[in-house]
């Protein structure tokens, strides 16, 4: 069984950042998370269940339609023309944390704070730029629809899952918002290269420091 160390005060504030679609992703995915983690059944079978829609945008898998927790967006309601991405943003956020939590019985995928861009740099050899791995980030960046950004994103995470390094879901899904958002893309491209820009080593004292899997705080931001 395994047990959440408590959220150190990064992590906390990037809670505090999340949007609707993030804070969506991240009520979803804690107790999903912690039942697969517990070996608990319907949790097991439940991501293998979601790791079908992995790579695939909503459409092309109706056999999800109800199970990737996008219900959580109508909470208040209808929601406004402007983030008629919302549920795509969700969708691919969930099944891409289910095919990378896969195989990874005693280890959370996803963290509050391990953002995608410094995931990436951290695949990558101190000091260097691995030139094939930079070109697939630069492509998810370059997505423009939901079906290529899925595939995209997919390729990433089969990497990551190899290398066992986490990644922030809730975070994840609100970039995933705005980068399918014609309006709102180039917020996304910025955060992704800043993610990638400000990377650094992780040292022998951040390895002692607490992980970041805790619960995020209970504040509400605002939309």
């Amino acid at each position: 069984m395994t047990t959440s160390s408590p959220a150190p005060a990064s992590a906390r504030r990037d809670a505090n950042e999340l949007r609707l679609v993030g804070r969506t992703v991240h009520a979803f995915l804690e107790p999903l998370q912690r039942g697969y983690l517990n070996d608990e059944a319907r949790a097991v079978a439940q991501l293998a269940q979601l790791r079908r829609g992995a790579g695939k945008s909503p459409e092309e898998v109706p056999e999800l339609f109800g199970l990737t927790g996008t219900e959580g967006l109508y909470t208040h309601g209808a929601l406004p023309g402007n983030r008629k991405h919302a549920p795509d943003a969700v969708h691919l956020a969930v099944t891409l944390y289910a095919l990378h939590q896969q195989s990874q019985r005693t280890a959370r995928m996803h963290v509050p704070g391990r953002r995608l861009g410094g995931a990436v740099r951290e695949l990558m050899p101190q000091g260097e730029i691995d030139e094939p791995l930079r070109r697939r980030f630069v492509r998810v960046a370059g997505a423009t629809s939901a079906n290529v950004l899925a595939y995209r994103l997919r390729e990433l995470v089969l990497l990551l899952r190899r290398a066992g390094e986490p990644l922030d879901y809730a975070r994840l899904a609100d970039q995933i918002e705005q980068a399918l958002d014609p309006h709102r893309h180039l917020r996304a491209r910025q955060e992704w290269g800043r993610e990638f820009h400000s990377w650094r080593m992780k040292t022998d004292e951040d390895a002692q420091t607490p992980d970041e899997g805790g619960s995020p705080a209970t504040d509400q931001p605002t939309q």
